[in-house]
């Protein structure tokens, strides 16, 4: 019921005269309903979650092909997420579970603590430690290892998107709220909050080097933070009612944003300068990201219309020079000084900053 208000409404809310939709290089099917979340792994393979309850496995070169089909959940999956070196994937559903999967495509795992639909998940850059965040206003923080939930923050609004840093003690949570706050994992306290945003942020995402933050809101603006000041840098020109789902690339270069009017930009992340608009009229993005090596943009979409389910794959029209010499080169303001292409980290055997479990009183 939910989703049927919130297309209509959003409907009521699109231009008279709509844009011709870009039309995508690939249509990944396989679901019969709409497609709600991806993920890329580093070990070549696509996620794709949707509303008809399954996780899809693709092939992430192209053609593109079909690999597998997860079944677990008893309701929409509203989220996929890879760990760094792309061996486990984490799923969230409205049916409140969590599910594990390992390299093999096994449930492992299965985290039953959330009173609502989940929302969001993340991985710790180190591996060991995967963060979901609710409806039910609560942010759990899980060990992989022992399945165990070791810590629990309630947040106070809905969470809508979590970006740990790469220091495991401080994670940034955004939600039903125009603020975007920095938690202290140790004390469970807001350390930090960006301002700017006037209605709900939807989501964040934060460059590899941990300098720069894109954010999505219902203000109809994304906005850039210089993580170190904690200042807004720019507002991205996204010309659009409400930013629902934002991403930057592995090499710290470009951003994307999509809209619930179905449009979707590539954005060059150190002068905000346009590099693409895609348009996918009669419906709403609800998970961008860039594709291997940054050509291609994988947009899961919830239609309005009887258009083919499936994940759509579109040129991002960055050229192959400038990503070549850009992880060559490094030489983005919003990059590491290192001169090498940024890559995940391994996970050690033990974590360097443990994260404490919560005290009984």
């Amino acid at each position: 019921m939910k989703r049927f208000l919130f297309s209509i409404l959003t409907t009521i809310t699109l231009p008279l005269f709509a844009q011709s939709p870009t039309e995508p290089i690939a249509v990944l099917g396989g679901h019969a309903n709409d497609v709600d979340a991806v993920s890329l792994s580093n070990q070549g393979y696509i996620a794709t979650g949707s509303f008809d309850h399954k996780i899809n496995i693709y092939k992430s070169d192209s053609p593109f092909t079909f690999f597998k089909t997860l079944s677990g959940h008893m309701g929409p999956v509203n989220v996929v997420s890879f760990n760094n070196n792309g061996k486990l994937l984490a799923s969230g559903s409205e049916d409140r579970v969590i599910v594990l999967w390992d390299s093999l495509w096994r449930q492992s795992r299965r985290f039953e603590a959330h009173k609502d639909k989940i929302n969001c998940l993340t991985f710790d850059p180190r591996g060991r430690y995967l963060y979901s965040g609710s409806d039910d206003k609560t942010l759990i923080v899980w060990d992989i290892l022992t399945g165990k939930q070791i810590k629990t923050i309630m947040h106070g609004q809905p969470i809508n998107a979590i970006a740990p840093t790469n220091d495991i003690k401080f994670v940034y949570v955004a939600g039903a709220e125009p603020k975007i706050k920095l938690y202290h994992m140790l004390s469970n306290k807001v350390i930090k909050t960006l301002d700017g945003h006037t209605d709900v942020v939807n989501d964040i995402a934060i460059t590899r080097d941990g300098k720069f933050m894109v954010s999505g809101s219902n203000d109809k603006t994304a906005r850039v933070w210089d993580l170190t000041t904690g200042k807004q840098v720019r507002i991205l020109p996204v010309d659009c009612w409400k930013v629902t789902t934002v991403s930057i690339s592995d090499d710290n270069q470009y951003a994307t944003t999509g809209c619930n009017d179905g449009s979707i930009k590539v954005w060059e992340l150190a002068t905000g300068k346009l590099i693409n608009s895609i348009d996918f009229s009669g419906s709403i993005a609800r998970n961008v990201m860039f594709g291997k090596t940054n050509q291609h943009i994988l947009g899961a979409f919830m239609l309005r219309n009887s258009a083919e389910y499936g994940l759509r794959v579109y040129q991002s029209k960055i050229s192959l020079t400038a990503v070549n010499v850009s992880l060559k080169n490094n030489t983005n303001p919003a990059d590491s000084a290192k001169k090498e292409p940024i890559k995940g980290p391994k996970t050690p055997a033990t974590p360097p900053n443990k994260i404490p479990t919560q005290q009984k009183k």
